[in-house]
């Protein structure tokens, strides 16, 4: 947790801005526009057809006639049209006062294209932006007019020196950004998301006011920072590590707790140091890297497969900062991926030199810790071809501040100078500062494309003698090198005179007029996950897939960083080099390497040595390689020697004949002029003296750190190759699509979201896939299959097809027999077999017997098949399911037992099947009307008659009185619910029956022909209340449906009710007495039957459990009389 939050002064910069609005031109401007267009065509010379290309000199038309047309005012009307001059859609005369489209919006116009015209319309607006001196960061955002307390807020010093000219102006672009976010906020509700306002404003150009036009009162606002102060318990410095989010870069971050802890050593007397110094605590945490917020991302990411309930939304917001943080270093990485190149000896530092100088082609930097006329002499030829070509010279030189520069140095750039001047070029060319820049760092920068860094200072003297380590760092590609304009901000900021300064060119477009967009901008990212707003009740799937869809959005991130195989380049600067090296030796698992021109006990120490010790058991390999001992430092010599004597061969310190300083840790390596083993990093001088600035740059990744380790002498350890783990997880698709359905209880919005997120992908059959991994219910899988076969059945495509069998056997399963059976016949290959599908589709239709006997006589005939096709034939004869007659036809009967007697002998059917074919087909047909089931119920009745009886008519007026309470608000629906519930209507006179408890009539009334087929009925009434002609005489489909459904419940009621009437007759008695027999056989058989269905496939166990469950009220009489 972060340790004290402190306040960052921020001042206010001044920022010109034009803003464009909406994306596309607005409706006025469109309108006068295509007047525009339309007027000029209509002047047409005589001749002219109206395809003839359209002529150039053709004459405008007059402002006044546009004002007069368009009655907008003459300020509005000019207003318009200088906004479409401005974007070059038309031309205007302004000494006649003429205005013409040109000949391309005109072909636009033409072509009906006038929806891909950007709008022209746009406003001046001078802001105020807030820019912070210690890490450079430029925000748009409001902060604090006044911090809680003084003893917290930042005070200024000469070390926070960041000036907004180094801003890029990308970081300007979103800074603008952020203010008008700002304004559209309500203030009024800071909780309610952002109001929109009028429309969408678009930043088409920033300009930062310079300083002479600025006003001289500067307002400050103060932004608050979480940091945390640690004590290393081995080396005993205070490190300050700012808590890193999305609001600012990696690198500000990092320049943030360098800065702070250097001015908390250089100042400890200080309210503020002494602040921080109480909060600090004795240990020091992993610094902020990359690997480490990868780590923490996983980590939350493991955490959200098991977050308890209540708990999600907190999480949800700690992944969508841990994952911005670790995108955005991402992208600093690539941004700063580069190419790389090792020179080690002094021949080769300096023709690297020489081609660097030679690649420049319009400024040229360069910055040496020392200036001798023999190193000035050696380069000078190739200096002086870059600057007769036109390219900028600037140099900074020495790192004393006493120190001058020698005459002859003085006289050849003097010369560079004059030789510029004869070839007619500005002697401004050649930019040497005018004193010594305090800096001890040596590279060159060729424009902004490549850069040489080292510890050699090549205008230095030659040191022929010695080798020095430096890294030639290129652009991946044809476009900028990030680390080169870093390098260049750098120069400018260490220029010791406001002329040089001001000279050193840093930004892109100084280079190349069109600056090609930055490598992080081809990074494309997955959409994160919405967060549940359902957190407390969402279903177990929803939550699974919201945790998976992190998991892969977790995934891409590992996958992208894996991918990348060139290096990436960062500076370090000052004490960054003590922080990188006790980083590094700390952190390292594999290999340490640290070479140095000097070794000094102030840091070979025991301090050191005990490091050093701890990570050579853990089996780390560390070389050490100096050239010279320091004076008085003979011990450390010594001591480190002993320890190498001491441990195993992991371990090595020699002295070589090389300057080199560079520090390799695992695949990280740092180049440049400071020494590791002689300087601490850091000086304790008073704050008014800038020290020597050190430079280097660290460079990660690629095989760089394992040629840097054997150009030293060391061993060389291949890196580590990163695993590319499969894209796993759920896609935001399918996460929101169910955190969606678990908020929605309306069935049509249901299926409208679930059309909506199908049609949002490409593959259909990757979101069923993933809604399946999470445990998405039935119901969710059913309905998206449905909507991704929509429109397909014609030609399946091939990833859905096993979706389409899932849901041929789903339906089957759900005994929704003649949907499957539509669905199975657009699909051949389906495992459903085609003749018992249709037979089960067939149930209660005129063609079950036709559909039961072609799947009887199937070549491929299995004894689970046959069992179906029994206990189906069966429900059929004993049981029919109802239609337009409430009892099956006598010619259907009979072809149902004769295919019984057919299946009776297949070959390796269980006996039980035998005996109920049997059994059925011996059953005489006088029972198929009513039919054995009604017999059943009748007699089961009969037990209950007084109480059932009772219960049936107050169930028949329940569902009439519901029927009768339909409302309609179309004129047919009215006339004929009114004609069916009139006293003279069919269902008016049920309500007399009910009302005087009619036994005999209700069994009449279900006899009636009207009763037996409803929909036809319904139908026929509906064309007969309205007059003939009339446009809409049916009622609509889907009204029609719910009210059928409100009818046949009425009618099954009824139905009920009128069962207790045929007990009475003689007929009845004697159809009781001939299928009592029956049902106590049933009744025998039902265990054999159902111990042998467990054994029987899916699709025919479906089929034969729903026959036999139709035959329930049989078995249940069969018991009883059984006793």
């Amino acid at each position: 947790m972060p340790g004290i939050r402190v306040f960052l002064p921020y001042e206010s910069v001044q920022v010109r801005i034009r803003l464009g609005y909406g994306t596309e031109l607005s409706r006025i401007e469109t309108s006068v526009l295509r007047g525009i267009v339309l007027l000029w065509l209509s002047r047409r010379e005589p001749g002219e057809t109206e395809r003839a290309a359209v002529p150039a000199e053709r004459a405008g038309i007059g402002l006044s006639t546009l004002v007069d047309r368009f009655n907008l005012g003459e300020r509005m009307t000019l207003d318009l049209i200088f906004d479409l001059w401005r974007r070059e859609y038309v031309s205007l005369d302004l000494y006649r006062g003429l205005v013409a489209p040109t000949p391309d919006i005109v072909r636009i116009f033409q072509a009906g294209g006038e929806r891909e015209l950007e709008g022209g319309e746009y406003t001046l607006e001078t802001v105020d932006l807030w820019f912070d001196r210690v890490s450079g960061h430029l925000t748009g955002r409001a902060g604090y007019s006044h911090p809680p307390s003084r003893d917290v807020v930042v005070p200024g010093d000469r070390l926070f020196n960041a000036t907004v000219d180094k801003v890029s102006g990308g970081a300007v672009v979103r800074a603008v950004e952020e203010l008008l976010r700002e304004r559209r906020l309500d203030r009024s509700s800071p909780d309610e998301p952002a109001k929109p306002q009028g429309r969408a404003q678009r930043v088409l150009e920033t300009r930062i006011v310079p300083a002479a036009l600025a006003p001289a009162a500067v307002r400050r606002a103060w932004f608050p920072i979480d940091i945390t102060a640690r004590e290393d318990p081995v080396s005993g410095d205070l490190r300050v590590t700012a808590a890193e989010d999305s609001f600012r870069s990696a690198a500000q971050y990092q320049r943030i707790g360098r800065l702070l802890g250097q001015f908390i050593q250089q100042r400890p007397r200080h309210a503020f140091a002494a602040k921080v110094r109480g909060t600090a605590e004795s240990r020091l945490a992993d610094p902020p890297s990359l690997d480490r917020s990868i780590d923490k991302l996983l980590a939350l990411t493991e955490d959200a497969q098991t977050a308890a309930a209540g708990t999600r939304t907190a999480l949800h917001q700690q992944l969508e900062d841990a994952i911005a943080t670790t995108r955005n270093q991402i992208a600093a990485r690539v941004d700063g991926e580069v190419q790389v190149d090792l020179v080690r000896s002094c021949a080769d530092h300096r023709e690297a030199v020489r081609s660097v100088i030679r690649r420049a082609e319009r400024q040229l930097v360069i910055v040496v810790s020392s200036l001798r006329y023999e190193g000035v002499a050696d380069l000078l030829p190739a200096l002086q071809d870059a600057v007769l070509h036109g390219v900028q010279l600037v140099l900074l030189w020495n790192r004393r501040r006493a120190e001058a520069a020698d005459d002859r140095v003085d006289n050849a750039f003097q010369e560079l100078r004059l030789r510029a001047a004869d070839h007619h070029l500005n002697d401004s060319n050649v930019l040497v500062a005018r004193k010594p820049s305090n800096v001890n760092a040596n590279f060159v920068v060729a424009d902004d494309h490549t850069a040489l860094l080292g510890g050699y200072s090549f205008l230095g003297k030659l040191d022929r003698g010695a080798d020095h380590l430096a890294a030639v760092i290129s652009a991946s590609g044809s476009g900028t090198c990030q680390f080169a304009g870093e390098l260049l901000r750098w120069a400018r900021t260490a220029a010791p005179d406001a002329v040089t300064a001001a000279a050193v060119r840093f930004r892109t477009r100084d280079f190349r007029p069109d600056p090609p967009p930055p490598a992080s901008a081809g990074l494309t990212w997955l959409p994160l996950p919405t967060p549940l707003d359902q957190d407390v009740t969402a279903a177990d799937a929803t939550a699974r897939a919201w945790a998976l869809a992190w998991r892969r959005c977790t995934t891409e991130v590992t996958r992208v960083l894996a991918g990348r195989t060139l290096p990436s380049a960062t500076l370090v600067e000052d004490t960054g080099h003590r922080d990188a090296f006790w980083d590094g030796l700390r952190a390292a698992t594999r290999q340490v390497v640290v070479s140095g021109e000097r070794l000094s006990s102030k840091v070979v120490n025991k301090r050191l040595l005990d490091l050093v010790r701890e990570r050579v058991a853990l089996g780390t390999r560390v070389d050490v390689f100096h050239r010279y001992v320091e004076k008085g430092s003979d011990d450390a010599r010594l001591e480190l020697a002993a320890a190498a004597e001491g441990s195993s061969a992991l371990l090595r310190s020699r002295r070589v004949e090389a300057t080199s300083r560079a520090l390799v840790c695992d695949d990280d390596a740092v180049i440049g002029s400071f020494d590791f083993l002689a300087h601490e990093g850091f000086h304790s001088a008073g704050p008014g003296r800038r020290l020597p600035a050190e430079l280097s740059v660290r460079i990660s990744g690629g095989d760089v750190a394992s040629r840097v380790a054997a150009e030293l002498g060391g061993v060389s350890v291949a890196p580590r190759r990163r695993t590319v783990p499969a894209l796993d997880g759920v896609s935001t698709r399918g996460h929101r699509l169910l955190a969606e359905l678990d908020a929605c209880t309306d069935p049509a919005a249901r299926a409208d979201l679930v059309v909506d997120a199908v049609g949002a992908g490409s593959s259909p059959a990757t979101l069923l896939s993933e809604l399946r991994v999470v445990g998405a219910s039935t119901d969710v899988l059913r309905l998206v299959t449905a909507a991704a076969l929509r429109g397909r059945l014609a030609a399946v495509p091939q990833d859905l097809v096993q979706w389409a069998h899932w849901l041929i056997e789903d339906l089957w399963a759900e005994r929704r027999f003649v949907e499957a059976w539509v669905l199975r016949l657009s699909q051949p290959a389906s495992p459903l077999p085609e003749a018992l599908c249709f037979a089960g589709a067939a149930a209660g239709t005129d063609w079950v017997a036709e559909a039961l006997s072609t799947a009887a006589v199937e070549d491929d005939l299995t004894p689970a098949v046959a069992a179906a096709l029994i206990a189906h034939a069966t429900s059929q004869v004993l049981a029919w399911p109802g239609g337009p007659r409430s009892v099956v036809r006598a010619d259907v009967a009979h072809e149902l037992r004769e295919v019984l007697r057919s299946l009776e002998g297949t070959e390796g059917m269980a006996r039980c099947w035998r005996r109920l074919a049997r059994a059925v087909v011996d059953l005489p047909p006088a029972v198929d009307d009513p039919g054995a089931a009604a017999l059943a119920r009748v007699e089961l009745l009969k037990h209950r008659r007084e109480s059932a009886l009772a219960e049936a008519w107050e169930a028949a007026a329940e569902a009439q009185a519901a029927a009768a309470q339909v409302l309609f608000t179309f004129e047919v629906g009215i006339k004929t619910h009114g004609r069916l519930f009139h006293p003279n209507g069919l269902f008016g006179h049920l309500q007399d029956i009910i009302d005087r408890r009619d036994l005999t009539a209700a069994a009449e009334w279900v006899q009636r022909p009207e009763v037996g087929n409803l929909p036809a009925f319904l139908d026929r009434t509906s064309a007969g209340v309205v007059a003939i002609g009339h446009k809409k005489n049916t009622i609509h489909s889907t009204k029609r449906w719910a009210y059928l459904n409100r009818l046949s419940a009425v009618r099954d009621a009824a139905q009920v009710v009128a069962a207790f009437a045929t007990g009475n007759s003689a007929e009845g008695r004697h159809q009781v007495e001939v299928t009592r027999p029956f049902a106590v056989a049933l009744a025998d058989l039902w265990s054999h039957l159902r111990a042998d269905l467990a054994s029987h496939p899916a699709p025919e166990r479906h089929l034969t459990d729903h026959a036999l469950d139709s035959m329930k009220d049989i078995l249940d009489w069969g018991i009883r009389e059984r006793g």
